[in-house]
């Protein structure tokens, strides 16, 4: 259920500062050649006074023609370009957008590709197209920049470019495109060298970044070893930060950066560098949470809590649980609620989500969203099928028009399949699910682990309809899926086989159905524990089976347990 994200997301737009007041270049004027020669003529005639002299009249004749020149030429585009920056600040993206096109189209007609003008245009169109959640335009852009560049950054853009490429990376991996995303960070991390630390474009966030990317792919062994790395980074950075700031002060220095002024032994800090740990814990609790690893996972979230709020006066819970309360406290409650749900432990899930929910609005768009369908998901695990429809509902609302083929509209449309099944609406089901494929083939990919979750139910509304030849196929697929990314005793396993358990029931194939519920009665009690409200649908279908099977001995025990679970 995990949708969180990185830092990159933000909205506020970087605009070049000298932009404005920087001259344009003067390329190659063939006048100097000539009047260089006029100069070897001179000085060969024994007048080199007369030839000097001649030589910087013609440079400085030669020079004024070609600005003026240029100016005539170039001045409109340069009057675009203001208005396009003065546009971006002030948030008229589509209008910057339209100003840049245009004095873009103006200076490629005479300047080469690797001019600073054409350049500049292509850096700014690539961040208004971000802004726009245009990731192919700001792709597109990049990609000529980046070729104009030649590999050669200037040092005063590779902060900026720098970001760039990880807010385009970050959207290209909303988008499923994730190889993408990472080859773009990859080139961030280039740009910006071996610079750890805690702002926002070094080392250590850009492997943050690749981390999440992996994440969402669904590839949690290596997400987890980056944020570990990304932790390690950390660890290196303050012991370095606290050694600077505690040794013998060796003349003046002009840094200002506050991992170092003051120390953090005497200052603890809770911008930036306490945020980005808490962001690595929330993304390796968040990993291992996939991986069925849940005290690890609790371990994780509990420590972004506290690393998270250090400094604050008041104690943690309650800097995370107050009023206006920021991103990373809701989704480390998320992570902390998620864990109790799979466990069964409602009642601490239900009081991390009311604890969130006092943290959120609708305008936060998919947060707020991510936190009606995990809501949605408790009431649908107790049974409370109409809050779960109020949640979905409101989910479906926070989410706009740009989010609407994105794995959270992914995620929401598998949940209220599932609920559908659940009520018997099997019509409403099959639809639902067949959205939720469909953007699940679009923005994540045929072997993420979402997916197979969503062969599974779509295998048991198959199953309840009657149509078992497609039944099967799904639940079958669900745990190919599943074998790629887990170790066989993964519980998530279960819901293929609870799948392919009832699809056997109804075709009659008594053993193979018994040695399907088995199996996922055996995995679930393995890692949710025997008194798991869960257990009950594969007793059910055991219990189906063992009548059947005139088994009506073991059914009977059976039965006992599902109504007692302390019989079992």
């Amino acid at each position: 259920m995990a949708e969180a994200t990185t830092g990159t997301g933000g909205t506020t737009a970087l605009v070049r500062g000298d932009a404005l007041a920087r001259a344009p270049a003067l390329y190659r004027i063939p006048f100097s050649l000539a009047a260089l020669g006029l100069l070897m003529i001179a000085m060969q005639a024994g007048r080199p006074v007369a030839g000097l002299a001649l030589l910087f009249a013609l440079l400085f004749g030669s020079a004024s023609i070609a600005w003026r020149s240029f100016a005539q030429r170039h001045a409109p585009a340069l009057a675009l370009r203001a208005q396009g920056d003065r546009a971006l600040r002030g948030g008229a993206y589509d209008e910057a957008r339209t100003l840049y096109e245009r004095a873009l189209s103006l200076v490629q007609r005479d300047l080469p590709a690797s001019s600073p003008e054409v350049l500049l245009n292509c850096y700014s169109l690539a961040t208004v197209s971000s802004m726009l959640h245009d990731r192919e335009q700001a792709d597109t852009y990049l990609r000529r920049l980046l070729d104009g560049l030649e590999g050669r950054v200037p040092a005063s853009w590779r902060a900026q470019l720098a970001w760039l490429l990880r807010r385009v990376a970050q959207q290209h991996s909303h988008a499923g495109r994730h190889a993408r995303a990472i080859e773009l960070c990859e080139t961030a991390l280039e740009l910006v060298g071996p610079a750890p630390g805690a702002d926002d474009t070094t080392v250590r966030s850009i492997v943050d970044d690749i981390a999440w990317i992996h994440h969402h792919a669904g590839e949690y062994a290596c997400a987890e070893r980056l944020f570990r790395e990304a932790l390690s980074i950390h660890e290196q950075f303050r012991d370095a930060a606290i050694e600077a700031a505690t040794a013998p002060l060796r003349g003046s220095s002009n840094a200002a950066s506050p991992y170092r002024v003051p120390g953090p032994q005497s200052q603890p800090t809770t911008g930036g560098l306490d945020r980005a740990v808490a962001f690595s814990l929330l993304g390796l609790g968040w990993t291992l949470f996939e991986r069925a690893r849940f005290d690890e996972a609790r371990s994780c979230f509990e420590r972004a809590k506290v690393v998270a709020n250090v400094g604050t006066a008041a104690s943690s819970v309650a800097a995370v649980t107050a009023p206006g309360g920021t991103r990373l406290d809701v989704e480390i409650l998320r992570g902390a609620a998620a864990i109790e749900v799979t466990l069964g432990e409602y009642e601490r899930a239900a009081a991390s989500y009311d604890a969130a929910w006092t943290l959120v609005d609708p305008s936060m768009g998919t947060q707020y969203a991510a936190l009606c369908i995990d809501r949605g998901w408790l009431a649908r695990s107790r049974g409370d099928y109409e809050a779960a429809d109020a949640a979905y509902a409101a989910a479906a609302a926070a989410i706009d028009g740009a989010e609407k083929a994105s794995a959270i509209a992914c995620a929401l449309h598998e949940s209220i399949a599932e609920l559908r099944r659940r009520q018997g609406r099997l019509r409403d089901a099959a639809r639902e699910i067949q959205r939720a494929a469909g953007l699940a083939a679009e923005c994540l990919g045929p072997e993420h682990p979402r997916v197979a979750s969503i062969e599974a139910v779509a295998s048991r509304i198959h199953s309840a309809r009657g149509d078992l030849g497609e039944a099967e196929r799904a639940a079958r697929q669900c745990l190919t899926i599943l074998r790629v990314s887990f170790a066989a005793d993964h519980p998530r396993f279960a819901e293929g086989w609870l799948a392919l358990g009832e699809m056997h029931l109804q075709r009659s194939q008594f053993g193979a159905a018994h040695e399907a519920f088995s199996t996922a009665l055996a995995l679930r009690e393995q890692t949710l524990g025997a008194r798991h409200p869960e257990l009950g649908e594969v007793i059910d279908g055991l219990v189906a089976v063992l009548r059947a099977t005139s088994r009506e001995a073991e059914a009977e025990a059976l039965e006992q347990r599902r109504v007692d679970p302390a019989a079992a």
